[in-house]
């Protein structure tokens, strides 16, 4: 019988901040500018991670 292969990675939705990887130093700098009071844009093409990085900076809020 053939093993199924299973993928590691999480392909959709955010689980914790345990699963998330890299963008530290942008969560860092949009926890500190929300609690300043500021506005953020942010501006990248399709499914590059925007919404992922705002659930795991409203995490770490």
């Amino acid at each position: 019988m053939k093993k199924k292969i299973v993928n590691p990675f999480i392909c959709q939705g955010y689980k914790s901040p345990e699963y998330f990887c890299d963008r530290i130093e942008e969560t860092v700098i949009m926890t500190s500018t929300l609690y300043n009071g500021r506005n953020i844009t942010l501006i990248s093409p399709r499914r590059l991670g925007k919404t992922v990085l705002i659930w795991n900076t409203f995490h770490a809020l």
